[in-house]
């Protein structure tokens, strides 16, 4: 089987699962620098507690191997945001919602960005 047939595979599958909003490839995959797994993100309508959330990435590395599946929500603020500016949206049941949710985290970001520069120059300099 294909990648893309598991990419397809993976779509139908998160159509029926009314958890899922949109379904985001991103990493090494999209740049053609594929090694040995495929990075996917499932986007929640919903940021349900960590618990649901951790269950639900379990259903899916069970079901897709190969894939490195991720849940945006239980991602770190500056992975999300590398999410959304490299990702490419493969699934989207809802685009209203999904603009919603990146409208919140790009939020987010710009209150974190200038602790994160901060943290990024002590790294960089010691």
């Amino acid at each position: 089987m294909t990648i893309d047939s598991k990419i397809k595979d993976l779509i139908e599958y998160a159509k029926r699962d009314e958890d899922i909003l949109a379904i985001i490839l991103f990493g090494s995959f999209l740049k053609n620098n594929f090694h040995r797994d495929v990075d996917i993100c499932l986007v929640l309508k919903r940021k349900p507690i960590q618990l649901r959330m951790s269950k639900k990435r379990l259903e899916y590395l069970t079901n897709f191997p190969g894939f490195d599946i991720q849940i945006f929500q239980q991602l770190p603020l500056y992975i999300r945001i590398r999410v959304l500016r490299e990702g490419k949206v493969i699934y989207c049941s809802n685009e209203s919602l999904l603009y919603d949710i990146a409208f919140q985290v790009i939020k987010e970001f710009e209150d974190f960005k200038p602790f994160y520069r901060e943290y990024l120059r002590g790294v960089l300099h010691g």
